[in-house]
């Protein structure tokens, strides 16, 4: 998030000094990342320097076991957290959890040209992650896929709001009105993201682990132009086509397309899979954006202003809603899915 939270720097060196053995020089918050219920800090101890995630509200078991194990299995390009002086992934502090990556000097791969050789190596590496297998406790603790059910609780909190006109303030109005204007094409959206998904969970496709947020922010290229991958939050075993949509449709070049597939080794794609995915994505932003604009209390100004821009760049030409409408005409190219009748 782009605002600090409400917890005192002194608390988190505390912590860092007890569960993590460092001797910390100094605390630097990096106002990066779009989940609203985590921070980011640069720390800077004596023996090295380290990438610190704040989470509130509990994490995912997931996101820090399957990095870890892909770490062990020798996928050195995983970013995984490192152990607590007790053993443990993270550490708790009331509401908050604290966990700590190594710091990856390098940059981000966000909006920035990668030469065909990253493609191919980012590729390999996915392949080398759809391939791998969990440990019965890793098994026991990812999610699996279940079609077309996700966000829409949350979804339907904010369309009540908004039906009541239950919701105050400059931002939540100008949301409401994109909101109203925008209403046919989010419930067409809405309608085949739970159609789609209706037909996936009918006859499902092969499940692999997934990172399931693969885009190029959560790519750091390193000072040596070496892939990393960070952010693990949504990690969940599903079609490979989760991680798939990320290189499909997407905005990026052919050439970058074409080079990446040449390094995973396949460009079989499961359509009907592309498409669901292309729409989970976008119901997933109309409840992420909603629920910080709406239902959310404790946002800061920043932070608000933030959710009503991205919000608004949903509907915009070529971005998420306009990809998901590509790849369900592309879906309907396949004789295998052409029958499929959704609005």
């Amino acid at each position: 998030m782009l605002e600090k939270p409400d917890f005192a720097d002194v608390r988190i060196i505390k912590l860092l000094e007890s569960h993590y053995a460092l001797r910390v020089r100094a605390l630097e918050f990096l106002p990066v990342g779009n989940d609203q219920r985590a921070w980011a800090y640069r720390v800077e101890a004596e023996a090295a320097v380290y990438f610190l995630k704040l989470r509130r509200g509990g994490t995912r078991p997931a996101s820090l076991i399957a990095p870890h194990h892909l770490k062990t299995q020798g996928i050195e390009q995983v970013v995984a957290p490192l152990e607590t002086v007790a053993g443990g992934l993270l550490t708790s502090a009331g509401d908050y959890d604290l966990i700590l990556y190594p710091f990856i000097d390098g940059r981000s791969a966000w909006r920035m040209a990668i030469p065909p050789s990253n493609w191919r190596a980012w590729g390999a590496i996915m392949r080398r992650i759809h391939s791998s297998s969990l440990s019965s406790h890793g098994l026991d603790v990812v999610e699996r896929e279940v079609f077309g059910v996700k966000w829409l609780d949350t979804l339907g909190r904010v369309e009540d709001l908004l039906g009541r006109g239950g919701y105050r303030g400059e931002v939540a109005e100008a949301a409401a009105l994109v909101w109203r204007d925008q209403a046919v094409e989010i419930m067409r959206c809405r309608r085949r993201y739970l159609e789609l998904g209706a037909c996936l969970a009918a006859d499902p496709p092969p499940f692999v682990l997934c990172h399931a947020d693969i885009h190029t922010a959560n790519i750091i290229l390193d000072r040596q132009s070496e892939i990393r991958i960070v952010d693990w939050d949504e990690t969940v075993i599903a079609p490979k086509e989760r991680d798939l949509m990320f290189f499909v449709y997407d905005g990026h070049r052919p050439e970058e397309t074409d080079a990446f597939f040449a390094g995973y080794g396949s460009d079989e794609i499961n359509w009907l899979a592309m498409a669901y995915y292309k729409y989970d994505w976008v119901v997933q932003e109309f409840a992420d954006y909603g629920e910080r604009i709406f239902l959310s209390n404790d946002i800061g100004v920043k932070d608000l202003a933030s959710a009503l821009n991205e919000f608004k760049r949903l509907f915009e030409p070529d971005d998420v809603i306009q990809r998901a409408h590509r790849a369900f005409k592309r879906m309907l190219r396949e004789p295998a899915f052409s029958h499929i009748c959704v609005g």
